[in-house]
């Protein structure tokens, strides 16, 4: 593969968007499961120098190795072709096989009048080739239990293309199957001109589909840091639906012959499979492709400016968060993969951790501009070393937020960080590192194959998560104030800032005015941070502990059932699937059928909740108390129930049990959580109609109840009436007397769980045994006017959307629950055949039925796909068309077996995540006769008949029971 620069990854730089959530993780999460270092937003390459005298070589690859150790448990190989290949022998998931096909091709390797042709080569892997004709690929897959693009999917970027296949079972034919499959991407397309017209409205329609305010964020970003370079000159590219309608098939298969070639790609394979007669298959499969003679063409870079004066540049979209980012670059710096140069990265790391606590906490005070902020530095791509200083700001407070961001960034470079803040720093650093230590046996076969082609491309060295962490001990001792200070100013003071802002419009007087109030801050004087004590917490004694009344082991689901005497119930299931993982999730009360709509606010509400604290604690301080421990915060809203759930691990978990228990019996609720909550409403009004996709998940629902407040989303003038008083009377009684059931998965001892349990949750007063059913509250009616519907969005004007619903029943019929399943999977399938292979309509069509598990007679089928508003009356047509031909004739017994196989799967490998546990169980003492439900779904779903299909179309899926939805651009005016 080519060579394109070995990048450095440190901070995570993802486009800041401010959520509740971003207060409430007492652990950050920095370290990655491969390099010593926190993960970066691009997987680029980079020439790496060749190994010195006395330096090892990667074994097979002979990438050089320094003082860092290899994984010893992957094979590397490269056949004499100059394919690629690493085979890793892992049972996460047990009996499955990952495979990935990578070549080093993206979009900067594409030419003029070749824009988005990597992309669209990908597409056309799966429409033909020399021995799978056009539209069998997905079938033939899909027959076997794969799901396209859950299971079959690939990926196409700047500098790379990426083919997956997760294949559910690891027999030798379905092996054997995935690699030909993968060998015919490889050197087989056909790219007939036919196959190309009828994907080009495909492609645009993906295309149109990612052309969302973000998305045009990114595309002005990179033309105001890095103008001129092809990396900016493809961001815009490979986002331009209309210049994909101009590459020929011609040019596509020229493409094609350049890039997809042997030295050019490799081949991975991670699973639970005998790496020597998976490295003999693919010799078999892979040594008669032939490479070509001449050489790979390599792209010409482009350049970019590091001695600009400062500067500025505004991004306007009307639907757009508040930004205002800091950005200093510096040129690449290529250095050699040592632990030298990782701990260099941990320093900036953790520079920016505590620059983030900051942030956080200026964001809560009152009069804060902001609504939070981030810090951190990465590669960009082998261009440059870029460091982003990034907040998001209120309504109309831009200048001051440019301010802000000067003076703290000053603050950090001039004065560095308090001993106490290193101290937090650099204990969820530890965590972090040795999370993934402890876990590394089961990691998963995708993630490690995702993590392996990373190393492909930019000649890294995959090691394991213990190497990871030994590292970090090594240097700890080392990583101290004044030098996280020095590396953290080296690293953002290397150049004059660029002030990158978005706003909703534009700032008044413009990017000169940005510049100005830079400026003017600079010559403000900053104090040093001052010192901050870490208390002890509070809430560790709720009472004596409960005592357990039952307990009932249910052996065919493998999980133990107790109810301690104050009635709150608890279910165990240990499993092996994850070293060191727990999951629990605790139900508690009624959620929104006890409050409904009377507070409509309530459940948003909620979310801002840990944003206050505890009685005895704020946030703040919380987040210092908890530093370096698995332990989460706060409360959410479901239909039935209130609940908390997250990841833990033994260590920890007495002291998540603390936190939960706490928040149910003293939450605080200050007055600058709600404060927050209302300076967020801006950024959430201007984002409702944002997009298609954005009034299907915001308006439709409220119109498919026929009206009923509980669904969609609430309008502003409600959010700006509420507050947290409105919070406390809708959930206090929940709270303080709802009937509690705590859930645990993992990898436990369970007599641990129990006193833990007993401790905190179990010693509380009496709760209720049961919950109250309200039976009021649970009468929902599907939409009685079913005219059509026509809704507007505010962003592209070639996106639309249209939905057809039907009106079905709830889940009491469990049979008929899973028919609906089996028939929406069948009618996506169809959706997929039609719309998107023969028509080439869209992108995204796709079914799916939601039978309500709490409302009364209430659910519904589904049929949806992002397309341009004048294809609309077509797509319409064509599920008319679909139905009731589904109807009237049936399905056969392939599509059957294609819709249904694919669930199978899902069902087997789901029974080995501990994450399915947790739901199956979540209210198994609630509601015992549901688990019934996981001991027939098999059987029934296999029992499932081309005629139960027919049936259900016949009954439901008719036009006139149909509710049409048709979203388009807002009209100019």
């Amino acid at each position: 593969m080519k060579n394109r620069g070995n990048s450095r990854k440190f901070a995570a730089l993802p486009f800041f968007a401010i959520t509740a959530s971003l207060a409430v993780s007492a652990c950050a999460s920095t370290a990655g499961s491969q390099a010593p270092m926190a993960s970066a937003t691009t997987t680029t390459t980079a020439t790496t120098a060749s190994a010195s005298p006395g330096v090892s070589g990667y074994t097979g690859w002979n990438f050089p190795v320094y003082d860092i150790p290899a994984d010893e448990s992957v094979r590397y190989g490269v056949l004499e072709n100059g394919l690629r290949y690493a085979i890793m022998q892992n049972e996460t998931p047990q009996d499955q096989v990952v495979l990935r096909l990578g070549f080093d091709i993206g979009w900067i390797d594409e030419l003029a009048g070749q824009s988005n042709a990597s992309h669209f080569i990908e597409h056309m892997a799966f429409n033909g080739s020399t021995n799978i004709p056009e539209g069998e690929m997905i079938k033939l897959l899909e027959r076997e239990g794969l799901a396209f693009g859950a299971d079959t999917n690939a990926e196409t970027f700047y500098e790379h293309t990426l083919y997956k296949l997760d294949l559910p079972r690891n027999d030798d034919k379905l092996i054997d199957t995935g690699l030909m499959l993968m060998r015919e991407i490889a050197s087989e397309l056909t790219i007939t001109p036919e196959a190309v017209q009828r994907e080009r409205g495909v492609l645009q329609s993906e295309i149109q589909t990612n052309n969302n305010y973000g998305q045009r964020l990114v595309r002005d970003f990179a033309n105001f840091f890095a103008p001129g370079s092809i990396y900016a000159q493809r961001t815009a590219d490979s986002n331009d639906a209309a210049d994909t309608a101009s590459v020929t098939a011609d040019q596509l298969r020229a493409f094609y012959k350049a890039f997809y070639r042997p030295d050019n790609a490799v081949m991975i394979v991670v699973g639970d499979v005998d790496p020597d007669a998976i490295e003999a298959k693919l010799k078999s499969r892979f040594a008669s492709w032939q490479k070509p003679a001449e050489a790979i063409r390599q792209p010409d870079l482009g350049s970019i400016d590091f001695n600009r004066a400062i500067s500025a540049d505004t991004f306007v979209d009307p639907a757009v968060d508040t930004l205002v980012r800091l950005v200093i670059a510096g040129p690449y710096e290529e250095r050699p993969e040592t632990v030298a140069a990782a701990r260099e990265d941990m320093l900036v790391t953790l520079g920016s951790m505590i620059v983030n606590r900051r942030l956080q906490r200026i964001a809560r005070q009152e009069d804060s501009p902001i609504l939070g902020g981030s810090a951190g530095s990465s590669d960009y791509f082998d261009a440059a070393t870029l460091s982003l200083f990034s907040l998001a700001a209120k309504e109309g407070m831009v200048m001051e937020t440019v301010a802000l961001a000067e003076n703290e960034l000053r603050r950090a470079v001039q004065y560095g960080f308090t001993e106490a803040e290193v101290a937090e720093a650099l204990a969820n650093m530890d965590t972090s590192y040795r999370n993934a230590a402890e876990r590394q046996n089961t990691r998963s076969s995708a993630g490690l194959a995702g993590s392996i082609f990373n190393t492909v491309q930019k000649q890294r060295i995959f090691q394991t998560p213990e190497t990871n962490l030994a590292i970090f001990e090594q240097v700890r001792p080392t990583l101290t104030a004044k030098a996280i200070q020095g590396e953290f100013a080296e690293r953002f003071t290397a150049s004059q800032p660029l002030i990158h802002v978005a706003d909703k419009t534009p700032v008044a007087g413009g990017d000169a005015a940005l510049i100005a109030a830079y400026q003017a801050a600079s010559r403000v004087a900053v104090a040093a941070p001052a010192e901050e004590a870490v208390s002890t917490f509070a809430y560790t004694d709720f009472g004596p502990a409960g005592s357990i009344v039952s307990d009932t082991r249910v052996d065919d689901l493998g999980f133990r059932a107790i109810r301690f005497d104050n009635n709150v119930m608890l279910n165990l299931k240990k499993t092996d699937f994850k070293d060191e993982e727990i999951l629990f999730h605790m139900r508690l009360g009624e959620g929104e059928l006890a409050y409904g709509t009377q507070q409509p606010a309530a459940s948003t509400l909620l979310n801002f909740l840990p944003l206050g604290g505890l009685g005895e604690h704020t946030l703040d301080e919380l987040q210092r108390i908890l530093a370096g421990k698995n332990v989460g915060m706060g409360l959410s809203a479901a239909n039935d129930h209130i609940h908390a759930q997250g990841s833990t691990r033994a260590a920890d978990f007495l002291q998540q049990m603390q936190v939960a228990t706490a928040f149910l019996t003293d939450p605080a609720y200050r007055p600058e959580a709600e404060a927050q909550l209302k300076a967020a409403i801006p950024n959430y009004l201007a984002q409702l109609d944002a997009s298609p996709q954005a009034v299907a998940a915001n308006r439709v629902p409220r119109i498919i109840a026929n009206g009923d407040l509980r669904f969609g989303a609430p309008s502003g003038e409600v959010l700006m009436n509420a507050g947290f008083d409105n919070l406390k009377a809708a959930i206090a009684s929940q709270l303080a007397n709802g009937a509690i059931e705590l859930t645990v998965v993992g990898d436990f001892d369970e007599q641990a769980i129990i006193d833990a349990v007993a401790q905190t949750l179990g010693a509380l007063p009496e709760r209720a045994a049961g919950q109250n059913p309200y039976p009021e509250a649970r009468k929902v009616s599907f939409a009685t006017d079913l005219a059509p519907r026509t809704l507007y969005h505010t962003g592209a004007a070639d996106q639309g959307m249209v939905q057809v619903y039907w009106p079905t029943t709830d889940d009491d019929d469990f049979r008929q629950e899973v028919i609906a399943r089996v028939s929406s999977a069948a009618l996506r399938l169809k959706l997929l055949e039609t719309l998107r292979e023969e028509l080439g309509a869209t992108y995204t069509p796709f079914a799916q039925s939601e039978m309500s598990d709490t409302f009364d007679d209430f659910g519904y089928v589904l049929a949806a796909a992002i397309v341009a508003p004048e294809n609309q009356p077509l797509v319409f047509e064509t599920i008319d068309t679909l139905t009731k031909s589904m109807a009237s004739d049936g399905i056969d017994a392939d599509l059957l077996t294609r819709a249904r196989n694919p669930l199978l799967e899902s069902l087997t490998q789901n029974r080995r995540e501990n994450a399915y546990w947790r739901i199956v169980l979540e209210d198994a003492q609630l509601k015992p006769e549901r688990l019934d439900r996981t001991r027939q779904y098999e059987d029934i779903l296999r029992s499932i008949t081309t005629e139960d299909v027919a049936a259900f179309t016949r009954q439901y899926l008719t036009p006139q029971r149909s509710l049409r939805v048709a979203i388009v651009p807002k009209p100019a005016g």
